[in-house]
């Protein structure tokens, strides 16, 4: 078993970061110097991605705690 987090594992961890700090995911947008109209497509439809991810991490984890997020009903 590798010591590395796995990137879904990472993610859940960042969203907890996110939500524990009270971020707003423009706000980190603004702090990465991300600018939509200057990005790369293919990267910021990745970037997006993984955001959208978190986000939705971070509101289930919102509205079902960290023990139950995952779970769809």
């Amino acid at each position: 078993m590798s010591n590395n987090a796995s990137h879904s594992r990472m993610r859940i961890a960042l969203a907890q970061y996110v939500i524990a700090n009270k971020f707003e995911l423009e706000d980190l947008y603004a702090c990465l110097g991300l600018a939509p109209s200057d990005a790369d497509e293919s990267a910021l439809s990745h970037i997006a991605g993984v955001l959208d991810g978190m986000n939705l991490a971070a509101n289930r984890i919102r509205t079902h705690g960290l023990d139950d997020w995952a779970k769809t009903s």
